[in-house]
């Protein structure tokens, strides 16, 4: 079963895949510049420091003791004789600055630390010292704060050095001890001369761990900074056909390498008796723009209502109240994709996708917390009994193939949507086709724009226009659904099946003073055709409303619908999210 599907699925996503591999770069090796030559260096095992300087054509070492060397007040002596001081290393009353400086290399041999700076050879107009973004200390302790980003190197002479937050090169310090503390980064290497060196095990160091006295710790960091990469992934889910599931598994990412990207999770639905399982793999082909490919295999409960309510929500209001609000299917099979990030706030992916459909009956009589004696709906329930028992034969004896694109552009503040003026908006597009292996023709689009207008510190406007649309023959899981949550909230939830529609919301909201409260009225308006135009001949539907909000996520709305005066009692709603 498994083989077939990534044999499809290959076959369908080449074309896609070949203009994309073909622009992928390829990452070098770092190279020095000739503009950059060496500076001095400081070479240490258990006994002794020797430092090296390099002048033109001539080298110049010094070796010392380690006991000998000591540090007072930013300085290093060995034996009374200054080393180094707050401006540079001291060789022959000759200075070499810390302000000159641009890189630094770390490497050991045969149980010997080396460190060697490098400097930048000046042009014939270069009369000013170099700045390269370093954090250079002499005499005092050095702290990187949390929220602090150091472009350079740190180094620290004669003091001790703590890194909260995150450093871009090496860390370095001379007769001092280093700190690497909890969720801190080093992108470079680790030293310190005649110190030690301690490394939170959740801190995360990227290159290695220069410790003479402890030469295990390197093995131990690079342990523990994988350890950080991995994910472990679970989750509980509860509705009217798989029941009770829990999925267990792990992802391993890491952000700042181009290793990829894989997950697996298995997870097992215990009212419909059926394993769950997912497994996929994605690959950085650009940094920027950031590219990526990848695919996934997977068996899982599908369904088309994401847009309508989560699936955490959806968990939460069946567990406690026998509702659930989605409708499902089995999809088993997988898909490939391209994923491209132009800028922060734009996303687009391209893709395959190959499923195999099966049918699933609702389990009415699972438990809920508060539901009483009431029982959860049929599956699809909303759909008129003939066109539904079609469209459970057909679920159970089709496979449905799509070539598939969306994209987002999103500059709302992720945490408070309302707390600033923003723009959402989406793009949704599939392609059905027999040449895709797929036993259904039809194109399905889907378009949607929200704005979140501040109009004051205490007020705001949110409006959202959405539009759907279809060619061809529309299974009955890929048809759309309006009323109720998430659409016209006057309305029975999905009372309207169609091929296209278009809908609009607009929502007035007053926050309170002093408190997490807020108050808003809206009005839901949207039209709604099955195989059918949308023009004069369709019905209108729109209902008024209010709502309020507590903390962050918590609302409850109050909807009529304005289109008849006859069973149109209000329709009463509770979400724990704050979208429509």
């Amino acid at each position: 079963m498994l083989t077939k599907y990534v044999l499809r699925a290959i076959i369908g996503i080449v074309c896609l895949f070949a203009g994309v591999t073909a622009s992928a770069v390829e990452y070098k090796e770092y190279k020095r510049t000739r503009l950059e030559k060496e500076y001095f260096e400081i070479s240490y095992d258990r006994t002794e420091v020797r430092i090296t300087t390099f002048e033109d054509d001539d080298t110049y070492t010094s070796v010392y003791p380690r006991s000998s060397l000591e540090a007072d007040e930013g300085k290093i002596y060995s034996d009374g004789r200054l080393l180094f001081d707050e401006k540079g290393l001291v060789v022959d009353e000759q200075y070499f600055y810390y302000d000159d400086i641009v890189d630094s290399r770390i490497m050991s041999e045969e149980k010997v630390v080396t460190i060697t700076f490098y400097t930048r050879k000046p042009s014939p107009s270069q009369t000013t010292k170099f700045k390269r973004g370093n954090l250079v200390v002499a005499g005092e302790p050095l702290t990187v704060k949390e929220d602090d980003f150091v472009r350079g190197m740190v180094l620290a002479v004669g003091s001790d050095v703590d890194v909260l937050g995150e450093v871009n090169r090496d860390v370095i310090s001379i007769l001092g001890d280093v700190y690497i503390g909890p969720d801190a980064v080093a992108r470079g290497d680790v030293a310190a001369v005649d110190g030690r060196i301690d490394v939170a095990s959740d801190a995360s160091v990227y290159g290695e761990v220069y410790d003479v006295d402890r030469r295990n710790i390197r093995l131990r960091l690079r342990f523990s900074r994988g350890l950080r990469d991995w994910d472990f992934l679970n989750n509980l889910t509860y509705d009217r056909v798989d029941g009770l599931g829990l999925n267990l598994g792990v992802q391993y990412q890491d952000h700042d390498s181009l290793l990829p990207t894989f997950m697996v999770q298995m997870g097992y639905a215990f009212n419909s008796e059926r394993w769950r399982y997912e497994t996929g793999l994605e690959q950085t082909i650009l940094r920027d723009p950031a590219v990526a490919a990848g695919g996934r295999i997977y068996r899982r409960l599908a369904t088309d209502d994401d847009w309508l309510i989560g699936e955490d929500e959806n968990t939460a209001f069946a567990l406690l109240a026998t509702e659930d609000f989605r409708d499902y299917y089995q999809a088993e099979g997988g898909n490939l994709y391209v994923k491209v990030r132009p800028r922060h706030d734009i996303d687009i992916e391209s893709g395959y996708r190959l499923e195999e459909t099966r049918w699933l009956d609702a389990r009415r009589h699972l438990w809920s917390l508060f539901g009483g004696s009431k029982l959860f709906p049929e599956n699809f329930n909303t759909v008129n009994d003939a066109f539904r028992a079609a469209s459970i034969a057909e679920i159970d004896t089709t496979n449905i193939g799509v070539l598939y694109a969306s994209a987002s552009w999103d500059t709302r503040d992720k945490a408070d949507p309302f707390d600033r003026s923003a723009w959402y908006a989406t793009v949704d597009l599939e392609w059905s086709h027999d040449s895709f292996s797929s036993d259904f023709d039809y194109r399905r689009y889907v378009i949607g724009v929200r704005r979140y207008q501040k109009i004051n510190r205490r007020a705001a406007l949110i409006t959202r226009g959405v539009y759907g649309g279809s060619d061809g023959y529309l299974p009955m899981y890929k048809r759309f659904f309006l009323g109720g949550l998430g659409t016209l909230r006057g309305y029975d939830h999905k009372e309207f099946m169609g091929t296209r529609f278009w809908l609009a919301n607009t929502e007035y909201r007053i926050n309170f003073p002093r408190i997490e409260a807020a108050i808003s009225i809206f009005w839901d308006v949207g039209q709604i055709a099955n195989e059918h135009k949308l023009d004069g001949s369709i019905d209108i539907k729109n209902n008024l409303g209010l709502a309020l909000y507590l903390e962050d996520d918590f609302k409850v709305s109050l909807a009529k619908r304005l289109d008849r005066s006859f069973d149109d009692n209000p329709i009463f709603y509770v979400r724990l999210d704050h979208i429509f």
